[in-house]
């Protein structure tokens, strides 16, 4: 597993990594993009997920995070 994929597999596990697109970084955090929702699952290095907004990138409880990217 590449290392662009390690925060997504600690995050929702690796059966359900293939619903996703590595999509790229914004700094440290990187960005997954759902296939089916479009959504994205922003995951920083240590684990911390973040909600993208007009005003950048701000940190939200992972159970929301993974509920928003797959909903």
């Amino acid at each position: 597993m590449s290392d662009d994929w390690m925060p997504l597999e600690r995050t929702i596990g690796a059966d359900l990594c293939h619903g996703f697109m590595y999509m790229g970084r914004s700094g440290e955090i990187h960005l997954y993009k759902h296939i089916g929702t479009r959504r994205y699952l922003n995951i920083g290095p240590d684990g911390q997920c973040y909600r993208y907004s007009l005003t950048g990138y701000s940190p939200i409880a992972r159970e929301d995070a993974i509920k928003q990217a797959l909903n």
